[in-house]
């Protein structure tokens, strides 16, 4: 560390990262610590939990969207907010673009029924030697080419990626530890509460547009560098970054991370997703309709979800929307095309989804707007979130969650070794290195 340049300032602890995973572990810290600071490299904390507002009269979200199983450690903070959910199954509807075919989830498919059962007994395979995409492993076990784009469509798009970078090792893992229950739960209100609930305790403590491009750290504590000079010294850092801004070193650690944690960082991914939303004057789609999944289609998924109105504007009212999501290498597609062209299909695929025929163009006939979120140009993101990755080792989230002796410490969905990249995740690690630190500093652990 160069001494010679004064700090900006000292704190017990800096967090690396104003998402959810940051913020609850400030939000655990905050007593114990109260000199403790969030940087967050953009002008906006909640890192993936961001809105749009102006399409209709609530905000869309951007990125995350739904809590994934009634039995997440995430239930204890919305119970605690008064958060009222809805329960959806999903999917409840297929379409098969081949087929040019829309059918309920309760139709019996025999394609549909063996791609599920091999989903839900995947953890009972054992740890391949030489891992597999999930469509090598499907191919293994008898799957048909409909299976195949069942599992693309369905469980691949909703992973964050698409078949073929879909790794069978971190799937058994996934597989075997997930234990927040499979049902969809719509919130009553966006997630920009939960943000705001973790965040509302730290004002004053929390600096944006600070992005951290360097750390130096031993034994004693560490030194961050930010913009303009900037020099922030601590007792403990936590980084809390996407994977992905790890694998571009838009921090630079030195001494460098050890090569297990380096080697780790680089095989774990993170895919794109993009999100097509479309503003319409009326719905078209059948009444309790929630959520299509489309095989051999340009969007894999869409949804609709309705919320209590924020805003009164006239240019929104009762208008309605639809969320297309395609992740992988469909998202990867949608990067390179212009985003009149991205809208024009996604209209064309809902037309044929929804319409009577040819002539039948009801999602045409209805829009009124769009605007398409793309996670890969978000520049301190970069990308949707980990999916169970091909090639990845067991023991890789592990070790990107391994801390650097007693000062840099690591949280973040990506060091969740259960492969979970919801916000439960999230906010399970932002309570291990909450706990860790504690732990190193002899004092009592946070019973929040």
């Amino acid at each position: 560390m160069d001494a010679s340049l004064p700090c900006t300032s000292y704190h017990s602890v800096v967090v690396v990262g104003a998402g959810v995973a940051g913020l609850y572990t400030a939000k655990l810290l905050q007593l114990q610590y109260p000199d403790l600071l969030v940087v967050e490299a953009s002008h906006r904390i909640g890192g993936r939990i961001q809105q749009v507002e102006g399409l209709v009269p609530w905000p869309v979200e951007l990125g995350p969207e739904f809590v994934h199983g009634g039995k997440s450690s995430l239930q204890g903070i919305l119970r605690s907010m008064g958060v009222k959910t809805q329960e959806y199954a999903w999917p409840d509807r297929w379409y098969f673009g081949a087929e040019r075919r829309l059918i309920d989830s309760s139709v019996e498919d025999p394609d549909l029924e063996a791609t599920h059962a091999l989903f839900a007994g995947v953890g009972d395979e054992e740890y391949p030697a030489q891992d597999l995409s999930a469509e090598e492993w499907m191919r293994s076990r008898g799957a048909n080419d409909r299976m195949v784009a069942i599992a693309d469509a369905c469980y691949a798009n909703d992973f964050g990626c698409s078949i073929s970078q879909l790794g069978l090792r971190e799937m058994i893992t996934e597989n075997r530890r997930w234990d927040s229950g499979e049902t969809y739960l719509v919130l009553d209100r966006s997630l920009r509460s939960i943000v705001e609930h973790l965040a509302e305790d730290l004002h004053g403590s929390v600096r944006l547009s600070c992005p951290i491009h360097r750390i130096e750290h031993s034994a004693h504590g560490a030194l961050l560098h930010g913009p303009e000079g900037v020099r922030i010294a601590c007792q403990h850092v936590v980084v809390t970054v996407p994977v992905s801004l790890l694998q571009r070193e838009q921090i630079v650690f030195a001494p460098a991370l050890p090569e297990e944690k380096l080697a780790a960082i680089q095989r774990v991914k993170i895919s794109n997703a993009v999100k097509v939303i479309l503003a319409f004057s009326r719905p078209f789609w059948p009444a309790g309709f929630f959520d299509v999944v489309c095989t051999d289609s340009f969007i894999p998924e869409f949804w609709v979800t309705d919320y209590p109105a924020t805003s009164t504007s006239a240019d929104t009212q009762g208008l309605v929307a639809m969320v297309g999501f395609a992740a992988g290498l469909k998202a990867e597609e949608m990067s390179h095309m212009r985003a009149s062209a991205v809208v024009q299909k996604a209209l064309d695929q809902l037309d044929q989804v929804f319409g009577s025929g040819p002539q039948d163009r009801p999602a045409t006939a209805a829009f009124v707007r769009a605007h398409i979120a793309d996670w890969s140009r978000e520049p301190y993101i970069r990308g949707a979130y980990t999916y169970p990755t091909k090639d990845a080792k067991v023991g890789d989230r592990e070790a990107l969650a391994e801390p650097i002796g007693l000062t840099v410490f690591f949280a973040g969905e990506a060091t969740h070794p259960a492969i979970n990249p919801c916000i439960q995740a999230a906010l399970e690690t932002g309570q291990r290195v909450a706990a860790q630190i504690q732990a190193a500093s002899g004092g009592p652990q946070s019973k929040l």
